[in-house]
């Protein structure tokens, strides 16, 4: 059971769909490239995707498309106990990498990776794990 499950708005699922499940791991647990809303989930981490369209009051729709892929400081912290192998297969498909992998002061190892709409995502795990 999720406490919190972040929605992410993109604004073609067909073409975000692909980063988070080819290359980024997520399983898509509902939905799918046609679909206005999907739901994926990586280990424990639960996410949606959803596109900027007609969901919502008109007012709400019109601010989420203002809002895509405007940049924020946001970024969900995801752990990845395969970090290291993550990284290198990022890397090597030509994955917007915003902060390359390191160890963290605070105990981490992590990077960040953009998706197509800007949206930041840092996986983690504690740098005395294997």
């Amino acid at each position: 059971m999720a406490g919190v499950i972040p929605t992410i708005r993109v604004m073609d699922m067909a073409a975000s769909l692909p980063l988070y499940v080819d290359q980024l791991g997520f399983s898509l647990e509902r939905g799918g490239p046609t679909s206005d809303n999907s739901a994926l989930q990586r280990g424990d981490a639960q996410v949606m995707v959803e596109v900027a369209g007609h969901l919502y009051s008109p007012a709400y729709n019109d601010a989420i498309r203002k809002r895509i892929g405007t940049g924020s400081a946001v970024a969900l912290y995801i752990e990845a106990p395969d970090v290291d192998a993550l990284y290198d297969r990022l890397t090597a498909s030509g994955a917007n990498i915003v902060d390359p992998l390191a160890d963290r002061p605070w105990g981490q190892r992590e990077f960040t990776v953009a998706d197509p709409d800007g949206n930041w995502f840092t996986f983690w795990r504690a740098c005395d794990a294997s």
